[in-house]
């Protein structure tokens, strides 16, 4: 419950107001509320942009809340690969994901989990002035010892608060690597 308490002083339990981009995933979750997320990612290509969303491998030098991650399977452009981290609560999750670098996009379904008990979600990337358009959308469902509509605050405050610490960490490493 500190947890809770911490949250709600930090300004975590705050409604979330994201941007809205067309949907990405059509395999959405009916009963799971999405947050969307777009951002102009100005001189950088689409595929620069795909690169680093696809490196899972990298994603706890990225991330802070994501401590390990590791592919379990590969073919093709489905991946299934398992991410643990701490976020309030530690947890864990493994995702089928579906990377078309031609398309530029990235979907993914949830496959099993603790804490984190259902996820569908995608990233989509566009050229746009001289840059990329960056569409991010996710739907998360969490079990945790918290009531519903609190954990339901908690968890939209989280997501639509790291959305742009997440844009600009893909941001930088995108020209580390240049």
């Amino acid at each position: 419950m500190q947890a809770i308490v911490w949250l709600a002083r930090a300004g975590f339990l705050a409604p979330a107001t994201p941007s809205v981009p067309p949907a990405i995933s059509r395999s959405m979750d009916p009963n799971l509320k999405p947050v969307r997320h777009s951002a102009l990612m100005a001189g950088v290509a689409p595929a620069e942009v795909y690169a680093v969303v696809v490196d899972f491998p990298a994603y706890p030098r990225l991330f802070p809340e994501i401590k390990q991650a590791r592919v379990l399977r590969a073919e093709g452009g489905r991946v299934r690969a398992e991410f643990r981290g701490n976020l309030v609560l530690p947890f864990r999750y493994v995702l089928d994901l579906d990377c078309d670098a031609q398309a530029g996009t990235v979907k993914w379904t949830y496959v099993e989990g603790e804490v984190v008990k259902n996820s569908t979600g995608g990233w989509r990337f566009a050229a746009e002035a001289g840059g990329t358009r960056v569409e991010y959308e996710v739907a998360l469902r969490i079990d945790a010892p918290v009531p519903g509509f609190l954990l339901r605050k908690i968890v939209d405050g989280l997501v639509t608060l790291s959305l742009p610490a997440m844009f600009a960490s893909i941001e930088r490493e995108v020209g580390r690597r240049r």
